[in-house]
């Protein structure tokens, strides 16, 4: 994180909660992770870091105690209604459907009674396929830590036109565009992502999700296989969203239609959203990473991160609520399309 973000972050954590929850009455919290975990993650572990069980729990304990849990569900009859959700309200929300949800996850919430909505790739749902970046990740593990003949590291260093210093760069810049070279690489490196998967079953499956669903936690549409948005078609967009929404709803018979972007919403037209949000089968809400911004349509709300091990929970709250007043006093709190 840059000196910057830290010098911010530090600032906020100065500031009375009671006196930035009070400047947004209003405001929604919307903090959205990944995985909490204890154990190493390869398939993430170069990638982005995550919280481990305590402190996903002191996180946990703070918001409980400091503002109040809503359901999906709500937020969804909220926007239909007109009806406003109570003051300090909040919702945890989990991308890509790991594991890690059923194993430490849910468990933890029941016990707490936090609600929370977990959005899924219908690509991955089963562990029928592996996530590119995931892929990359594993490539980079097995680089740094198994041993590979010289042949091989030569073909591998041919193949992307790099070297010792600069393979694991050529690596990282791999795009959904290129994602194919995941697979060229692994074949060369020896690495078998079919086992992987059917070893280490990085995602629920579907008895796994109905679990969740009938413990009362709700789902949503991330997309077929986690693209980047930016480099779709307006098509392909929709085609992204709407297969996965529709797979879930029909696969777990959802009274509600939402819908959470990966990656980023930067860049995503507003006719993008309008034929989403007012054609057939209208999505309920849609989800983007804007930090907490207003958009034009009250339906599409936006989520902040709060997995950062370097920011304590109190920093992130405070942070984010502090950012979005400055925002709102310069006129910059709407995001723009």
């Amino acid at each position: 994180m840059s000196l910057v973000k830290n010098a911010f972050y530090s600032a906020a954590q100065l500031l009375p909660l009671a006196v930035l929850k009070k400047k947004r009455p209003g405001s929604l919290l919307l903090p959205y992770h990944h995985l909490v975990s204890d154990a190493p993650v390869p398939h993430i572990k170069h990638l982005y870091p995550w919280k481990g069980t305590k402190d996903f729990e002191k996180d946990l304990d703070y918001l409980l105690r400091r503002f109040k849990p809503v359901t999906l569900q709500d937020i969804i009859q909220s926007l239909k209604t007109g009806q406003s959700l109570p003051a300090g309200s909040f919702l945890l929300t989990f991308d890509d459907g790991l594991r890690q949800i059923k194993d430490i996850v849910a468990p933890m919430l029941l016990r707490k009674g936090a609600p929370a909505a977990f959005f899924l790739n219908s690509a991955f749902l089963d562990n029928k396929n592996l996530f590119y970046k995931f892929k990359l990740s594993l490539i980079i593990e097995s680089l740094q830590t198994s041993t590979h003949s010289k042949a091989t590291l030569d073909q591998l260093y041919a193949y992307l036109q790099a070297d010792e210093t600069s393979i694991i760069p050529a690596i990282r810049k791999i795009t959904y565009t290129t994602r194919g070279q995941a697979d060229e690489i692994a074949a060369i490196l020896g690495i078998s992502f079919t086992e992987y998967l059917s070893g280490v079953k990085p995602f629920l499956n579907t008895d796994e999700v109905s679990t969740l669903l009938q413990q009362g936690f709700a789902i949503g549409g991330h997309s077929i296989d986690h693209p980047y948005y930016s480099q779709l078609t307006l098509e392909e967009q929709l085609f992204q969203t709407r297969q996965s929404v529709d797979f879930l709803v029909q696969q777990f018979q959802l009274p509600y239609r939402a819908f959470a972007f990966p990656h980023t919403d930067a860049g995503v037209s507003k006719i993008f959203f309008n034929t989403l949000l007012e054609g057939p089968d209208p999505l309920d809400v849609i989800f983007g990473t804007g930090n907490q911004r207003k958009d034009f349509n009250p339906k599409i709300l936006h989520r902040f991160n709060c997995e950062r091990p370097s920011v304590s929970i109190n920093a992130a709250v405070k942070g984010i609520l502090l950012l979005n007043r400055i925002q709102e006093m310069t006129n910059k709190d709407q995001v723009k399309r």
